[in-house]
């Protein structure tokens, strides 16, 4: 892929990430989704399970809940992010952080018994390799849950839509509140559609990336558009 020529500052993203998801219904959708499928895993006593890309921890958290016997490792590059979820596990002993980005990551094959990967793909250098490198990690029979942003981003179009819905729900003075603490967010969402438009970040189609997951080597179980079609949810095993 090129090199980037507009920097994602996922610090600032992060510092105002949380306070929009709060708002944000297709976000809201998205993880409830998700978390309705991960709660039937069958985990046992401890096993690892891990969130690649994983943020501010909003999933990773709340798998750590759904599962105290097992070990769950939230894993990211930005400290900005990895801060925000330590605060959110402050509570859970089941919780680790690893600062690291993903292609220095090594697990030992076969050693994870679950793994998430949220909106976090498009942003590898190398997403095939990656998504080869969680098979591997992987133990047979084992489920991986994979949300990736695949189509350039419509800032616009997206705050429109967000800006209805605050409406709707909140009215006026909330509104304008929301949007306002938002505005960090929506500069990096532009710097996101920048490296989406320059092929630093991977593109793809619903198509395209359940292809790729398949040649990876997993079986799709379930696979849909999320995301009002910008992103694609996939759950599959290996």
């Amino acid at each position: 892929m090129n090199t980037p020529t507009t920097t994602v500052d996922w610090n600032a993203y992060a510092e105002k990430y949380d306070m929009l998801l709060t708002y944000n219904p297709f976000y809201q959708e998205a993880l409830k989704e998700v978390l309705s499928r991960v709660q039937n895993w069958n985990i046992k006593a401890g096993d690892q399970i891990a969130d690649v890309g994983a943020g501010t921890g909003n999933y990773s958290v709340e798998v750590a809940k759904l599962f105290p016997q097992a070990t769950v490792l939230h894993i990211d590059a930005d400290q900005g992010m990895n801060t925000i979820a330590a605060k959110k596990a402050s509570e859970l002993e089941n919780f680790q952080v690893l600062g690291k980005s993903v292609d220095k990551v090594h697990f030992a094959a076969n050693s994870l018994q679950g793994l998430l990967c949220i909106n976090a793909i498009y942003t590898f250098p190398n997403p095939q390799e990656e998504l080869q490198n969680m098979y591997r990690w992987l133990a047979p029979g084992s489920s991986i849950v994979l949300i990736d942003a695949g189509r350039i981003m419509n800032v616009s179009s997206w705050t429109l839509a967000l800006t209805w819905r605050l409406l709707r729900k909140y009215g006026l003075r909330t509104t304008l509140n929301v949007l306002g603490e938002a505005k960090a967010v929506s500069q990096q969402n532009a710097y996101i559609r920048k490296n989406q438009q320059n092929g630093t970040f991977w593109t793809h189609s619903h198509e395209e990336f359940c292809e790729a997951v398949t040649t990876a080597g997993f079986q799709i179980e379930f696979a849909e558009t999320c995301f009002r079609g910008d992103c694609d949810l996939i759950i599959a095993r290996k």
